[in-house]
């Protein structure tokens, strides 16, 4: 290894070891100030992913939240019930005299702010958009300081009228040169837990409550291998697994039959189907191409433990020669086909948190000729809540994720490690440091490899990370 590059890691490592030590340190210096989130000026306490919501039932951070972003069973269920506690009840609503209307008490608004004051990376695939190349963009070019580099704002609530839940995301961050975009858009109609139409410009997997077929909501910068963001690397439909379509979706729950006597909570069937239109397309007010089905048997209130599987198809397009390396005459307009199908699982017990999935994947095209690939991914990862000083919150959370998947008809094969140590300073400001690692890449030679300009093979490149966050 070259002296520059030996000083370079001493250097992260050196940052490392210096930040884990603040992180320990902190917390006895600050934890009295702390024991919940912090106030606002109104002395209403503050909450975490969305304090909104515990601004309106004067509810704990960690009340829904294992650790923020990820849900625990209360948090999932308030969201399957339309963002409420109770459906039906009147709970934070502010009504007309005849009980007619009604709507949010409190205006429902909440932000996220992340810093990430250190940020090392390279490599050549994470360029090109590959699943170590994570959340508010990848990182290829070496060292980097982002004093501000994502805010994100939200308003959400599960009272816009009666059994009409709404969310509204606006985002800005410093790859777009902090120009505000609009992110994902929700409105729900909740009459009954057996069933809920839902109305989105929203990922169907992005909304799944169990937060383990895609990246959506993962407490880590590095994305699962199961997003299959395979654009530019071989991909025929270009169809991916994490976007924003416009989405048309229902859900429901059925409660298996349950012991009354018994002190566990009943287990349940969990259901879900959509149409939606790719957002890529750019033809989002034609009729649906697309169709996606969800169902779980949940018995995480009883013996934590949650099994799943989900499934896509649909018709994407038109494929291009750049889209898989072949030559396609052009104009080319037919759609391409696609199919997603899988299986995930959830466990949850004694401060454990492990979740899993795998995706079959599989594109065609059958008026052109070799324009076919099938492809798998794969996921397994756990996190451990480590609380002290009878705070309900973590104090430290370490978490290990193994990634798994191929591309070009399993010519390429890749694996990824990523490792994170979080410390939440209280439910809703946390700090941590990730790092994760290209270690494994086997080619079995085919012409349609990713090459650099020298006609290497591009590795996806080490990315070693720190970050803070805070939700008000």
């Amino acid at each position: 290894m070259k002296t520059s590059s030996l000083k370079r890691w001493a250097q992260s490592l050196g940052f490392l070891a210096a930040y884990l030590a603040f992180l320990w340190l902190a917390q006895p210096m600050i934890n009295s100030a702390l024991h919940l989130c912090p106030m606002r000026g109104d002395g209403v306490q503050g909450a975490d992913a969305l304090p909104a919501f515990a601004r309106k039932y004067h509810m704990s951070c960690e009340q829904c939240h294992y650790a923020f972003p990820v849900l625990n069973a209360y948090g999932r269920q308030f969201k399957m019930n339309g963002y409420v506690r109770t459906p039906g009840s009147d709970e934070g609503v502010l009504q007309s005299q005849d009980k007619e209307l009604w709507t949010e008490k409190l205006f429902p608004w909440a932000a996220i702010i992340r810093s990430r004051p250190f940020d090392d990376g390279k490599g050549g695939v994470a360029n090109q958009g590959s699943q170590m190349g994570g959340t508010a963009s990848p990182n290829t070019n070496g060292f980097k300081i982002q004093a501000i580099n994502d805010v994100d704002m939200f308003v959400a609530g599960g009272d816009a009228a009666r059994q009409v839940s709404f969310f509204g995301e606006m985002d800005a961050n410093a790859p777009g040169g902090f120009s505000p975009s609009l992110g994902d858009i929700r409105l729900g109609y909740h009459p009954s837990l057996y069933f809920n139409a839902v109305a989105m410009r929203r990922g169907f997997f992005a909304d799944d409550p169990y937060q383990t077929i895609v990246s959506n909501e993962s407490p880590t910068i590095a994305n699962r291998a199961t997003d299959l963001l395979f654009k530019d690397q071989g991909s025929i439909s270009g169809n991916q697994m994490v976007s924003t379509p416009q989405t048309l979706e229902i859900y429901g729950q059925y409660f298996l039959p349950h012991n009354q006597d018994s002190f566990s909570a009943p287990s349940f069937l969990y259901y879900s189907g959509a149409v939606y239109k790719n957002a890529d397309s750019g033809t989002q007010a034609s009729a649906p191409t697309d169709g996606a089905v969800r169902l779980a048997w949940d018995d995480t209130g009883n013996t934590g433990l949650m099994l799943g599987t989900f499934g896509t198809y649909g018709h994407e397009g038109p494929m291009t020669s750049s889209t898989i390396g072949l030559q396609v005459a052009s104009p080319y307009t037919e759609l391409t086909q696609f199919v997603r199908g899988g299986f995930d699982a959830l466990w949850e017990g004694a401060g454990f948190a492990a979740r899993a999935a795998f995706v079959y994947s599989h594109d065609e095209d059958p008026a052109v000729r070799g324009a076919v690939a099938t492809d798998r991914a794969a996921y397994a990862e756990l996190a451990y809540d480590y609380t002290r000083n009878n705070n309900s919150y973590p104090f430290l959370m370490p978490l290990v994720r193994e990634n798994w998947y191929t591309t070009f008809n399993g010519a390429q094969q890749f694996n990824y490690l990523t490792f994170q140590l979080a410390h939440y300073f209280a439910a809703n400001l946390k700090a941590f440091v990730e790092y994760s690692l290209d270690t494994k890449r086997a080619y079995q030679g085919g012409s349609l490899a990713a090459q650099g300009s020298d006609g290497t093979f591009q590795p996806l490149g080490d990315r070693l990370t720190a970050q803070v966050e805070v939700g008000f």
